[in-house]
This record gives C-alpha cells, sequence and structure tokens, in this order.
C-alpha cells in the first residue's frame, strides 16, 4: 500500500508532515514523496512546479528560496517539509519512501543520496526517476539504491529496464490495451 503524496486524506494537507505521521498510523508500506529543488538549493517536497495549488503563495518553487518556502501554509498551519524532516518522520517505520523525482535544474541528486546515507535510509528509499539521465546519476551516486522507472510510455520501459531500473511503473491504461505487457517487461529483466 502506498500513500501517494502522504496519502491525500481529508484533514491532512497533501505532501506535509501531517499527512505522513497519518499514513504511517494507517499501516501504508511506502510513502511517495515529490522532490524538488529551491532556488538556494534546498531539497522540498511539493508535487507541483509551483507553490500557488497547495499554498497561500506563489510562484515556482526552483526561483523561490527556502527561507521562503518555509513562510508558507501548506493548509492548517503545515509547512512544505524538507526531504530530511520527512526521513526523520518516517525513521524506524518500517515504512518507505518513494521519491518522485520531478525534473528540475536546481534539485541537488547528490544531496539526496547524501541525506539518505546520513539518515542510514539507503534500503528503506526507492528512488523514482523520470528521464535515464536521472536513472543513471542515481546509480553512479549510490549503487544500493532501488530504482522505479517513471517511464512516460510503453515505448520506454525496456530502455529503463535494460539501464538497470529495478522496478518499472506500468500505468492501468497500458495493461488494459496490452495484457501481455507485464509478463514482456518481467521477461526483460531476467
Amino acid at each position: 500500500i502506498i500513500a501517494h503524496r502522504g496519502g491525500i486524506v481529508k484533514g491532512y494537507p497533501e505532501n506535509t508532515l501531517a499527512a505522513y505521521r497519518r499514513a504511517v498510523s494507517l499501516g501504508v508500506h511506502a510513502i511517495e514523496i515529490d522532490l524538488r529543488g529551491t532556488r538556494d538549493g534546498a531539497i522540498v517536497i511539493l508535487h507541483d512546479e509551483t507553490v500557488d495549488r497547495t499554498t497561500n503563495g506563489k510562484g515556482k518553487v526552483s526561483e523561490l528560496a527556502f527561507a521562503d518556502i518555509r513562510k508558507l501554509d501548506a493548509g492548517g498551519g503545515e509547512r512544505i517539509p524538507t526531504f530530511e524532516e520527512a526521513l526523520k518522520t518516517v525513521a524506524g517505520t518500517g515504512v518507505h519512501l518513494l521519491l518522485d523525482i520531478k525534473e528540475g535544474k536546481t534539485l541537488d541528486k547528490a544531496g539526496v543520496v547524501r541525506l539518505a546515507e546520513r539518515h542510514r535510509a539507503i534500503m528503506n528509499v526507492i528512488v523514482g526517476p523520470r528521464s535515464l539521465d536521472d536513472l543513471h546519476a542515481f546509480q553512479s551516486l549510490n549503487p544500493n539504491l532501488r530504482t522505479l522507472g517513471f517511464v512516460p510510455d510503453a515505448a520506454s520501459i525496456e530502455p529503463f529496464v535494460q539501464a538497470g531500473a529495478d522496478i518499472i511503473r506500468l500505468w492501468p491504461d497500458w495493461i488494459r490495451a496490452d495484457p501481455g505487457i507485464v509478463s514482456r517487461v518481467h521477461a526483460l529483466g531476467r
């Protein structure tokens, strides 16, 4: 059971520490979080490219300083969390973090890996790159990281498998359109 954006539950704003604590209390196996980089290099968790939809602020995450992002209300007094805060929130719970790596030049991939290493969480995170370049970057930073290829389309499955992605995300529409896709992906990984 994976809590998408912390598990969107009434009263728990998405991608907040309150949502993560609630997801842990419900017994989820993993929490999917969206990583982005601020203008000054902080690693924060926010799904959208901008803070407009989920906070009382406006602007692109990549163009805002962390101090400015930290002042925003993400709902119910919650703040936009950092990746490190999420690591601390789930530490010792057995819950994994599935890191949706949002594309952008401001996300410090090495910083993501260093934080996971510092918190002894390499085996408790699954990195979800959206491009082969990001997949290779994370693999080179720590070969023990597990990776889930967030492939953009069915044609991209084989290149991600050949590049060494441990898991491939398949959309239900792809499976309905081609029921044999699951067995073919499995066979690619052998």
